[in-house]
């Protein structure tokens, strides 16, 4: 299911779209596909959301409820850096949904169609941001399976990887079809091919056409008809020319034929991070805030932040509470980070 609309911006609500979904007030659409809605909206304090929304005719699909309950039941398990975090979810109502904190930014896919290949600081904090994601998604032993352009959000804080829809556990115990290949054409492992099998090392595969595609804008193994792609991923080399030679050593390890000789998501992540700490303190520019260099990924990071006026401003405080909200909002931008870290990721039992 797409969750961004062209740019990443948000779209006018549809007739007959909701007015409210659990506790969210709706103002727009994020994206929409085959199997539901993706909704800008608002909680009751104002902040931005995104609400996933099920079609009402998938809900009535035993099989398909049973995927979208386990979609939010491995999302809730998953928590680190360049993910997006899970708010809440309604599996059981008419029409579930889930709702998880909201990204700004365009996918990579939108981003390379707008304004060509990453480059630079840029480009490696891409990759080690990236890479970190789906360590943190193995940690929990979740398996991604849809690492492609379409799930990755470029914010203007560094890359966040999304959307669970297909994921499993990294037991192998999932709800699919029996017999039904998973994924998407062009980012599939040659191990996924050849017998079903979707592992941690499937997702580093996907990782390193990834990071090449960002950094090319080219698909690293062409396009066509699925079974022409599926037939160079099994036997032909992908396309790095023009990846930067550091970092094309790591993509030519992730993307081995044998997955054995795959480096770990960890691994990569580590490697990656180690090639944009190098250069860091070439990138970083007079004036950038010096504490950011305690985060590589974001101090490397030049992608502009996207402003949307389609979103309404926070409400203005009451007159009578204007003293007392200046008074305690440092305080509340302090605990923010802490208080979310510390929340349940489940909170609605139940992104």
């Amino acid at each position: 299911m797409s969750t961004h609309g062209p740019g990443g911006r948000v779209d006018p609500a549809h007739p007959g779209d909701p007015k409210t979904i659990g506790p969210y007030r709706i103002i727009g659409r994020l994206g929409t596909g085959g199997m539901g809605t993706v909704h800008a909206a608002l909680d009751p304090r104002g902040v931005r959301v995104a609400v996933k929304a099920v079609h009402r005719a998938q809900a009535q699909d035993p099989e398909f409820r049973a995927r979208f309950r386990r979609e939010v039941a491995l999302s809730s398990r998953v928590q680190g850096p360049c993910l997006v975090p899970l708010l809440a979810a309604d599996t059981e109502t008419g029409s579930p949904w889930l709702a998880t904190a909201y990204v700004p930014g365009p996918t990579l896919a939108q981003h390379l169609h707008a304004h060509g290949p990453l480059t630079g600081g840029t480009l490696h904090a891409f990759a080690a941001g990236t890479a970190q994601a789906l360590a943190a998604i193995h940690r929990a032993d979740v398996v991604h399976r849809d690492v492609k352009p379409q799930n990755v959000i470029l914010s203007p804080a560094g890359p966040r990887v999304l959307d669970f829809g297909i994921a499993h556990a990294a037991d192998g115990t999932s709800v699919t079809r029996t017999g039904v290949m998973t994924g998407t054409p062009g980012w599939i492992s040659p191990e996924h091919y050849r017998t079903g099998t979707a592992g941690p090392a499937g997702d580093v595969f996907a990782w390193g056409a990834l990071v090449a595609h960002a950094a090319t804008g080219r698909l690293p193994f062409g396009s066509g008809a699925p079974d022409v792609v599926a037939f160079r991923i099994l036997s032909g080399e992908a396309d790095l020319g023009g990846v930067p030679a550091a970092l094309r050593e790591v993509l030519e390890q992730a993307l081995a034929k044998d997955p054995a000789d795959r480096p770990t998501a960890a691994g990569a992540a580590e490697r990656c991070a180690a090639l944009l700490c190098a250069q860091a303190t070439q990138v970083l520019v007079p004036g950038t805030d010096p504490t950011l260099a305690d985060d590589p990924v974001r101090a490397a990071w030049q992608v502009p932040a996207l402003h949307d006026p389609a979103w309404p401003g926070p409400p203005a405080p009451r007159r009578g509470r204007l003293l007392l909200t200046v008074a305690v909002g440092a305080a509340a931008a302090g605990g923010l980070v802490g208080g979310l870290l510390a929340l349940p990721a489940t909170r609605a039992e139940h992104a």
